[in-house]
Protein backbone atom coordinates (compact mmCIF):
# COMPACT_ATOMS: atom_id res chain seq x y z
CA UNK A 1 0.00 0.00 0.00
CA UNK A 2 1.08 3.36 -0.81
CA UNK A 3 1.68 5.99 1.21
CA UNK A 4 -0.55 9.13 1.05
CA UNK A 5 1.40 12.20 -0.49
CA UNK A 6 2.09 15.37 1.87
CA UNK A 7 1.17 16.84 -1.56
CA UNK A 8 -2.15 15.58 -1.09
CA UNK A 9 -3.05 17.06 2.14
CA UNK A 10 -2.16 20.45 0.90
CA UNK A 11 -3.77 20.05 -2.26
CA UNK A 12 -7.11 17.53 -2.90
CA UNK A 13 -7.83 16.75 1.24
CA UNK A 14 -9.35 19.96 1.60
CA UNK A 15 -12.08 19.44 -1.49
CA UNK A 16 -12.59 16.23 0.45
CA UNK A 17 -13.17 17.44 3.55
CA UNK A 18 -15.38 20.35 2.05
CA UNK A 19 -17.49 17.68 -0.02
CA UNK A 20 -18.36 15.97 3.00
CA UNK A 21 -18.86 18.73 5.41
CA UNK A 22 -21.97 20.25 2.97
CA UNK A 23 -23.31 16.59 2.55
CA UNK A 24 -23.34 15.92 6.50
CA UNK A 25 -24.78 19.73 6.70
CA UNK A 26 -27.49 19.15 4.34
CA UNK A 27 -28.34 15.73 6.18
CA UNK A 28 -29.30 17.20 9.15
CA UNK A 29 -33.09 17.30 9.49
CA UNK A 30 -34.61 20.85 9.49
CA UNK A 31 -35.93 20.65 13.22
CA UNK A 32 -32.50 19.44 14.19
CA UNK A 33 -30.38 22.70 12.87
CA UNK A 34 -30.22 25.11 16.26
CA UNK A 35 -31.96 28.87 15.54
CA UNK A 36 -29.23 31.10 14.79
CA UNK A 37 -29.19 35.15 13.55
CA UNK A 38 -26.83 34.28 10.99
CA UNK A 39 -28.96 32.22 9.34
CA UNK A 40 -31.57 34.77 8.69
CA UNK A 41 -28.62 35.03 5.84
CA UNK A 42 -28.95 32.20 4.09
CA UNK A 43 -28.03 32.75 0.38
CA UNK A 44 -24.94 34.61 1.79
CA UNK A 45 -23.76 31.60 3.66
CA UNK A 46 -24.44 29.82 0.27
CA UNK A 47 -22.20 31.94 -1.40
CA UNK A 48 -19.61 31.35 0.92
CA UNK A 49 -20.04 27.77 1.42
CA UNK A 50 -19.72 27.11 -1.93
CA UNK A 51 -16.91 29.90 -2.88
CA UNK A 52 -14.57 28.14 -0.39
CA UNK A 53 -15.15 24.33 -1.45
CA UNK A 54 -14.84 25.71 -5.32
CA UNK A 55 -11.64 27.12 -4.04
CA UNK A 56 -10.69 24.17 -2.79
CA UNK A 57 -11.88 21.83 -5.95
CA UNK A 58 -10.23 23.95 -8.31
CA UNK A 59 -6.36 23.86 -6.18
CA UNK A 60 -6.99 20.47 -5.94
CA UNK A 61 -7.61 19.66 -9.49
CA UNK A 62 -5.04 22.19 -10.60
CA UNK A 63 -2.62 20.16 -8.17
CA UNK A 64 -3.25 16.69 -8.83
CA UNK A 65 -0.67 14.69 -10.96
CA UNK A 66 -2.85 11.41 -11.72
CA UNK A 67 -5.01 13.08 -14.96
CA UNK A 68 -3.17 15.52 -16.98
CA UNK A 69 -6.83 16.83 -18.70
CA UNK A 70 -7.82 17.50 -15.25
CA UNK A 71 -4.80 20.23 -14.20
CA UNK A 72 -4.63 21.59 -17.57
CA UNK A 73 -8.33 22.28 -17.63
CA UNK A 74 -8.92 22.69 -13.97
CA UNK A 75 -11.38 25.57 -13.99
CA UNK A 76 -13.53 24.18 -16.44
CA UNK A 77 -13.43 20.88 -14.76
CA UNK A 78 -13.80 22.88 -10.82
CA UNK A 79 -16.87 25.11 -12.55
CA UNK A 80 -18.61 21.64 -13.87
CA UNK A 81 -17.90 19.15 -10.66
CA UNK A 82 -19.07 22.22 -7.96
CA UNK A 83 -22.05 23.01 -10.01
CA UNK A 84 -23.32 19.18 -10.25
CA UNK A 85 -22.26 18.89 -6.25
CA UNK A 86 -24.28 21.74 -5.51
CA UNK A 87 -27.36 20.30 -7.49
CA UNK A 88 -26.89 17.20 -6.11
CA UNK A 89 -26.75 19.25 -2.71
CA UNK A 90 -30.33 20.49 -3.46
CA UNK A 91 -31.51 17.20 -4.27
CA UNK A 92 -30.79 15.52 -1.49
CA UNK A 93 -32.55 17.89 0.62
CA UNK A 94 -35.30 17.60 -0.68
CA UNK A 95 -34.97 14.02 0.28
CA UNK A 96 -34.01 14.89 3.57
CA UNK A 97 -37.30 16.06 6.93
CA UNK A 98 -38.24 19.32 7.13
CA UNK A 99 -35.78 20.67 4.78
CA UNK A 100 -35.79 22.74 1.37
CA UNK A 101 -35.01 22.33 -2.11
CA UNK A 102 -34.92 25.64 -3.28
CA UNK A 103 -33.37 27.21 -6.97
CA UNK A 104 -32.54 30.47 -4.93
CA UNK A 105 -30.19 28.41 -3.04
CA UNK A 106 -28.43 26.52 -6.07
CA UNK A 107 -28.47 30.26 -7.58
CA UNK A 108 -26.53 31.37 -4.39
CA UNK A 109 -24.03 28.16 -4.33
CA UNK A 110 -23.55 29.37 -8.26
CA UNK A 111 -22.72 32.26 -7.21
CA UNK A 112 -20.23 31.58 -4.89
CA UNK A 113 -18.35 29.34 -7.28
CA UNK A 114 -18.46 31.87 -10.06
CA UNK A 115 -16.35 34.35 -7.77
CA UNK A 116 -14.29 31.82 -6.75
CA UNK A 117 -12.89 30.48 -10.41
CA UNK A 118 -12.75 34.47 -10.80
CA UNK A 119 -10.20 34.53 -8.09
CA UNK A 120 -8.86 31.44 -8.84
CA UNK A 121 -8.34 32.66 -12.38
CA UNK A 122 -6.57 35.92 -11.59
CA UNK A 123 -4.42 34.81 -8.60
CA UNK A 124 -3.20 30.85 -9.76
CA UNK A 125 -2.19 29.00 -7.19
CA UNK A 126 1.37 27.50 -6.52
CA UNK A 127 2.27 24.09 -5.92
CA UNK A 128 3.06 23.46 -2.42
Amino acid sequence: MRAVSKSFFFNQFPAVVCALAIFVQSSIPGEKIPPFELFSHDKLIHVAIYFVFALALLHAFRHQRRFAYLSEHALVCGLLIATLYAISDETHQFFTPNRSSEIWDLNADVLGIFLASLVFWKFPTKEL
